[in-house]
Formats: C-alpha cells, structure tokens, sequence
C-alpha cells in the first residue's frame, strides 16, 4: 500500500515537473523570439540566409533555387533577406523529402526497373511538393487580398477617397497584402502615374490585383458615378469580391477533385511486380510471360502510359501552360549551326504548316517560337527512334539471354517438387556450351549429335538423340532473334507518330482552353461593367482593357488594336473571324455597335440589367467546367491502371489458356 501511495506521490511530481518545465520552455522562447528578431533585424544572419548564401554558390542549387525565388518573388514583395530565407526554406523542404524518399525506394529496389520508378516517383513528388508550396502562398495571398477589399470599402464610406482608403487600410492587412497594398498606395499617389499604373501591372501576382488597381485608376482619373443612387466604384468593388470568392471555391473544389489522381495515375506501375508474384505462384506457367519478352514489353507500354497520363493531368490542371526550361533547352540547340539549319530547312519546305503551327502556339500561350517547336517535334522523332530501336535490340537480347541461361524446368522447380534444380542448371550449362559453340556455323542434327556422343559422358544412344533435339532447336530460336527489317519499319512509323505528339499536345492543350473560354468572357463582362458609365471612354479603350486581362484572346485582341487605326470596324470584324466563339463574338458585335451608333453605356446596358443572371450563370459554369475538367482526369488517371489489368493479368491468363487448350485438342487428336 505504501509503495503504491509512493508511486502515485512520484508520478504526480513528475507530471508537475514536467509541465513545470514545458512552461518555463515557452516563457523562454518567447523571450528568445523577441531577442531574436532584434538581432535579426540588425544583422539579417540566421541559420537559412548562411545556407542561401552557401547554395548560391553552387551552380546546380544556384538554377533550382533562382526559379522558385521568382516564383516567390511575384507573390511576396517582402526584402531581399526575407525572400531568400524563404527560398531556402522551399529548397530545404522539396529537396529534403524527395532525396530521403528517393534513398529510401532505391535501397528498397530490387531491379533497374524499379530503381527507374523510384527517380519517376521522386520527380512527381518533388513537382507536387512546390506546386503546393506556392499555390499555398497565392491562395493565401488571394484571401488576404478579399478582406483588404473590405476594408478599403468601409474607409472609402467614411471619406470617400481612394488613396486614402487603401492607406488606411494597410495596417489592418496581413503582412504579405500589407506590402501589396503599400505599392497600391504608392502607385496611385504617384506623380507619373500612367507609367507606375503600367509597371504594377507587368509585376501584379494575379489579375485581380490588377483589376482593383485599374477601377482606383479609373475613379481616380474620371471621378465616381452613380447610378439608382449607388457608387459605380463600390458596386465594382463588390463584383470583384465576388469573383475572388468564385476564383477561391473554384480552386479549392478543383484541388479536391484532382489531389490523388497524381497518385492513381503512377500507382499501377509499383504493382507489376506484386501481380507476378502472385501470379507465378498460383499459376507458375505463366513466368515465361511475365520474364520474357511479353513482360518486357508490356512493362514499357504501361511505363509510357503512367508517365503520359501523370503529364496530361498535370496540364489538365494548371491549364496546360508549357514550362519555360523546355523552351530555354531548345533555344540553346538552335545555337547550333547544323540543328538551325535542319530547323530552317523544315521551316521553309513546310510555310503553311508552319504558319498553322506558329497561330496554334500563339492562341495557348505557348513559350516557344515555331522554329523551337519544329525542333521539339524533330527530337520528338529521333528520341522515339532510338528509344524503339532500343527496345528491339532489348526484346532479342532478352530473348537470348533466356535461351543461354534459363529453362522452363528450372523455373518451375520452385513449384514443382519432382524437378531437380542441380540436374536443369546442369541442363542448361551443357545447352549453352553447344549453343555458343555452334550458333554462329551450320550444323546438322547428325553432326551436333556426334559432337555431344563424343565430349559427353552419356551411356544411352537416346540421351544423345533427345540432347541434340534440344539444342538444336534451341540453336534455331537463339539465331532467330536478330533485328528484322520489318523491326526498323515500326521504328520508323513510332518516330513518324512520335513527330505529331508535340502538336496533339497543342490541340490538347486548346481543348483544355476551350473549356476556360467562357470563364474569360465573363470576366470581360465585369470589366466593361466597370468601364462602361464612363463618360469619354472609348471602344479602341475598352480593347485595351480586354487586352491587359485576357490569357486566351490576347493575340487576337493584340491584333486588332494593331490594325485598329487603320480601320475600326474591319479590325472588329476581323476579331470574330479570328475568335468565332458565340460569347466573345457577341463583344465584339457590341463594341462595333458602339463605334458606330450608340454609346458603349447604350450597348452594353443588358450587362447591367442581366447581371445576377450572368452571375448565376458563372457560377453554373464554373461548377460545370472543374466538373468537367475533374471528369477527363479521373478517365486519363485510371487508364494505367485499366491497362495493367488488361496487358498484365489478362492477357497472359487468356494467352496461357489458349496455348494449354490447344495442346489438350493435340493429345486427344493422338489418343483417337
């Protein structure tokens, strides 16, 4: 009893002295922050800016860590110390995970294939990792940004200036807006204002920063309106919020929809080697399906396959923008006298396809001029190529590498309790002596046999007879496996196909496109809403708007205004013919009204009357659109996994059937 009283009493001092502790450990390190950030903010020295410092110096991390501080850099306009610390942080953390995941699978690798999956895996992991780290930042960013839009309303209520709101909105943001909204303040009290107006919008982190700062541009310029007894600027205001508000559920539900499809995607290929295990050992004929040829094929084909439908729904999700290190690698080839010359060549024996190609581009955003993307699908060809050719000269040597040093006895023997392991090694290591000796010469059945009566030790005729049956037969699959000429035809038509992969990935992309079309009409909508109660604005005015936010019709709207002065309405006229979209057209139908006859306000005053339909509507669109978008990645995720059921389960069953009921019919076809 009394130990179990002194028990509890220790228990229970322990518990106080820990706590205790934990106490003391928070008070201090509040104290040590506090300390900290003094020194901190003297020296600007800590454990990640004496990394950054170091890693810069080395030219791998220097590359890597300088694309994601641009990335931070548009997001976050806090110092230069800042910034870097939090681009080593970024590396820490991406570089850490993806080099401890990649040692950890590498170690755990048991073949080449599955060491070539780890790098795969590492690489998609390491691209989620920064994705999320910066769509974290923006849609933070983006958050802060809707209740400083808030705040500025309140303030302008009180006074009823713009400058004046923003700055008195400052102290009331988060850090991050709080920076942003320092340049808004100080772009718009600017004395050149037309240039800092233009400079904000080149370095803006998204477009509705850039909306806000136009219609404080605007107010500011031509003063506010009223209309049914409301400012224009706050009704505004409000329809930004609400876009914000869209923009943040449509990103949020489109991150839902395609969190695991990444993951679903490059599953299957990390089970092919579980499935032929359980296969083999329930059906133990089948590893001449699984080790041969077949397998190795079919292991490729479902390699290509996840890789392709990991790239297609990374695209699907980030519509589909090109990066811009594929487009610095191939600027750098056509440095290169002999490949410009090759580029320059297909260039000007092919003009119109050219020229298709260059609109194509053009019209996705694309990064790369159309020689580089000439060049793209010219390395596509010469890859696709060699990469068959490869897996020809593969598929053979597998092949023979089968017939020198296995059998199907000696794979069955783990199975199968009546065959002798020692005896087929033996087997086989006489097999492959005769096989070498002889595959390269012509050899008779009787010469190969008295070959063997002669260096072999067998008493019985029939043991030599079945020995030179066997190797001999061997001999003729062993010559057989060399490369054939219709062998260099398919390599010839997969580099032929692998030449248009480059520009279904365009169509692919403008599909993809497509479907945001609408999406960015409505939001030329909301722009010409807040232009249109203007009094001295212009339709040539409204296109540059259009043209400052648009993503999918700015070549087209870059286009007109270039032609604009030199005829308005066949410019107008011209845009439709080059964006026959319904929506947009119907614009453009408008602003040709407008220059024409009526006002722009006149034109477009069932924007006004319309506006909680169109807002509705968006709302509809948006839904149906990330719905669709979520669709088409679900169906291209599960096609792995769909054909791994296909070529690597079904396939051998069905192909091993068919062979055991064909030779069934054989030995009843011998019985009658």
């Amino acid at each position: 009893m009394k130990e179990n009283a002194l028990i509890t009493i220790l228990t229970t001092l322990i518990i106080l002295s820990a706590i205790s502790a934990i106490f003391a450990g928070i008070m201090l390190i509040n104290l040590k922050k506090k300390e900290d950030l003094k020194v901190r903010l003297k020296i600007k020295k800590d454990f990640l800016y004496s990394s950054y410092r170091i890693a810069v110096k080395i030219p791998f991390l220097r590359r890597y860590m300088s694309r994601i501080k641009k990335r931070i850099e548009i997001l976050d306009l806090s110092d230069e110390w800042t910034i870097n610390r939090k681009t080593m942080r970024f590396t820490y953390f991406s570089l850490g995970i993806s080099l401890t995941v990649l040692v950890i699978l590498l170690i755990l690798s048991q073949s080449l294939y599955f060491a070539l999956i780890s790098v795969f895996t590492v690489y998609i992991l390491h691209n989620q990792i920064i994705k999320m780290l910066v769509d974290r930042l923006d849609s933070r960013l983006l958050k802060q940004f809707e209740n400083f839009l808030e705040n500025v309303r309140h303030h302008y209520h009180e006074h009823g200036m713009i400058d004046e709101a923003i700055y008195d909105s400052i102290s009331e943001c988060d850090y991050e807006m709080s920076l942003h909204a320092e340049k808004m303040y100080e772009t718009l009290t600017d004395t050149n204002i037309d240039d800092r107006v233009d400079q904000f919008y080149d370095t803006a982190p998204n477009k509705y920063m850039k909306t806000f700062i136009a219609m404080s541009y605007l107010v500011q310029r031509f003063g506010d309106k009223f209309l049914e007894g409301k400012s224009i600027y706050l009704t505004n205001l409000n329809y930004l919020k609400q876009e914000i508000n869209m923009e943040l559920l449509r990103r949020e539900k489109l991150g839902y929809l395609f969190q695991s499809l990444s993951a679903i995607a490059i599953f299957p290929i990390f089970t092919l080697n579980f499935i032929r295990k359980w296969a083999v050992s329930n059906i133990p004929e089948l590893y001449e399906y699984y080790d041969g040829v077949y397998g190795f094929i079919a292991t490729t084909v479902l390699f290509i396959l996840a890789i392709a439908a990991y790239q297609l729904i990374v695209r699907l999700q980030t519509n589909a923008e090109y990066s811009s290190l594929g487009s610095k690698l191939l600027s750098r080839l056509l440095k290169i006298w002999i490949i410009r010359h090759i580029t320059d060549a297909v260039y000007e024996k092919k003009y119109s396809k050219s020229l298709k190609y260059e609109r194509l581009l053009n019209k996705t955003q694309a990064r790369m001029t159309v020689r580089e993307f000439i060049l793209k699908q010219i390395l596509y060809s010469v890859l696709a190529f060699l990469l068959s050719l490869l897996v020809f000269l593969n598929v053979h040597w597998i092949a023979r590498h089968n017939i020198l040093y296995s059998s199907p006895g000696l794979k069955l023997a783990g199975y199968n309790p009546f065959i002798d392991k020692e005896t087929e090694l033996k087997e086989i290591e006489t097999d492959r002596k005769y096989i070498n000796l002889f595959k390269n010469k012509k050899v008779t059945f009787q010469e190969l046999a008295e070959t063997i009566r002669l260096n072999e030790n067998y008493g019985d005729k029939n043991q030599v007879v079945v020995t030179a049956k066997r190797i001999l037969g061997k001999i003729e699959k062993y010559r057989s496996h060399n490369f054939k000429w219709w062998e260099l035809v398919i390599c010839i038509v997969l580099s032929v196909i692998s030449h248009y992969i480059p520009y279904w990935m365009l169509l692919f992309s403008e599909r993809i496109l497509k479907i945001s079309m609408e999406d960015e009409v409505k939001q030329f909508h909301t722009i010409i809403m807040m232009l249109m109660h203007i009094e001295r604005i212009s339709v040539e005015d409204i296109l540059h708007w259009m043209e400052q936010f648009a993503e999918i019709f700015k070549p087209s709207i870059q286009k007109c205004l270039n032609s604009y002065e030199y005829g308005d309405r066949q410019a107008l006229e011209q845009l439709i013919i080059d964006e026959p979209y319904p929506p947009f057209a119907r614009i453009v139908e408008n602003l040709i009204s407008a220059a024409d006859k009526i006002t722009v306000e006149q034109a477009f005053d069932e924007l006004r009357l319309e506006r909680e339909y169109y807002q509705e509507k968006r709302k509809q669109d948006n839904e149906i659109m990330v719905n669709r978008k979520g669709i088409l990645g679900k169906f291209i995720a599960f096609i792995p996994m769909g054909a791994t059921i296909l070529l690597y389960i079904l396939i051998p069953f069905i192909l091993l059937s068919i062979r055991q009921l064909i030779s069934f019919s054989d030995e009843i076809d011998k019985l009658f």
